[in-house]
């Protein structure tokens, strides 16, 4: 019987770490994160259907501004009909999560105010396909290191903070560094370096399973974070 090379031994080897990098590159989804306030008029005092109405009308203004990013300012108004018809009302493809941060009624027009996490490489998939997709792409700069703040407060034992610092640099996707800028009164105050955005750390964060405590989201911005801990 004839022996395999061991050429072909270490081809064989070496294909799925050669192929394996390109192939998560290709799946990894980038999204962007944005916050709409969509309105509809209210009927017959009946707020269920305009409530519908205008949660879909902040999910399209969302789309509505990633296309902003994706296409130039002329081409999206020559182009207003065909957007209007065979992209924004496909909100749904392109959504990955969506939160309801504020909703009322006032003057027979009801408010939804969102935060929507959008697909951005779906939603240029499609404007490529039709051909209007006119800025240039570079998923490095959408991915840039931002730093957030991250604010914890009720820590009753330094162990906590510890355990918490040591998850962040350790389990959370997208982390760089975790810097501690001051501690004093049950309040911490971390500098953390990242690439994503605050809604998807604050998230994950909230999420996880600390064993000996939990976090509870208080407030979020472009740039902190805020949170209550509470042992178990």
């Amino acid at each position: 019987m004839k022996k395999p090379c061991c050429w072909s031994i270490l081809l064989a080897s070496l294909f799925p770490l050669v192929f394996f990098p390109l192939y998560l590159y290709a799946d990894r989804d980038i999204v962007e994160v944005v916050e709409t306030e969509g309105t509809s008029a209210v009927y017959g005092g009946d707020r269920a259907p305009a409530r519908e109405s205008a949660i879909a009308d902040s999910m399209q203004r969302a789309v509505k501004h990633v296309v902003g990013m994706l296409v130039s300012e002329d081409v999206a108004a020559a182009y207003a009909e065909v957007l209007d018809n065979n992209i924004y009302p496909k909100y749904k493809d392109y959504m990955r999560d969506y939160r309801i941060l504020q909703e009322d009624m006032e003057g027979g027009v009801y408010r939804v105010r969102v935060r929507v996490t959008l697909s951005v490489m779906d939603l240029r998939r499609d404007l490529e396909k039709m051909d209007i997709l006119t800025v240039e792409w570079r998923p490095e700069e959408e991915q840039a290191g931002v730093t957030v703040q991250v604010v914890v407060r009720g820590i009753e034992e330094y162990a906590c903070l510890r355990v918490l610092r040591e998850t962040l640099e350790r389990d959370i996707q997208g982390v760089d560094a975790v810097r501690l800028r001051r501690m004093g009164s049950g309040v911490a105050v971390l500098d953390v370096e990242m690439q994503g955005d605050t809604s998807m750390l604050a998230k994950a964060l909230e999420l996880k399973e600390f064993g000996a405590f939990s976090l509870y989201v208080n407030r979020v911005t472009h740039d902190s974070i805020e949170f209550n801990m509470t042992k178990e």
